[in-house]
């Protein structure tokens, strides 16, 4: 038997781009299911309710609450803010970019 997947947002509207697959379409012999949620970037930060149900009888249903929060900024920071010319090394440090990106950088005037 096959299950549902509904998204709904906190207003109980349905909701785009909150995207659930449950492994092989339907729960196991025991009743259990395992399956993945994908958030697309256009799904605005908040709280959504994941509700699953049986195909063949909706009453049989279970939900689970999925907070969205946003995207973090990438941000770079080098301390101290100057360096002395031919003087010691100065650290760079950055947040918010993507797990195990490869990363460039270079150097402007101005």
């Amino acid at each position: 038997m096959a299950d549902q997947v509904t998204v709904t947002d906190a207003a109980a509207n349905a909701v785009q781009g909150i995207i659930v697959s449950i492994d092989n379409g339907k729960s196991g012999a025991d009743g259990h299911f395992t399956g993945t949620v994908t958030v697309a970037e256009s799904v605005a930060p908040g709280t959504y309710t994941i509700t699953v149900s049986e195909t063949a009888n909706s009453t049989v249903k279970a939900s689970a609450a999925l907070t969205v929060t946003a995207k973090p900024t990438p941000s770079v920071t080098v301390a101290p803010a100057s360096a002395v010319q031919g003087g010691p090394a100065v650290t760079l440090a950055g947040t918010g970019f993507h797990a195990t990106a490869d990363l460039t950088s270079n150097a402007t005037s101005g």
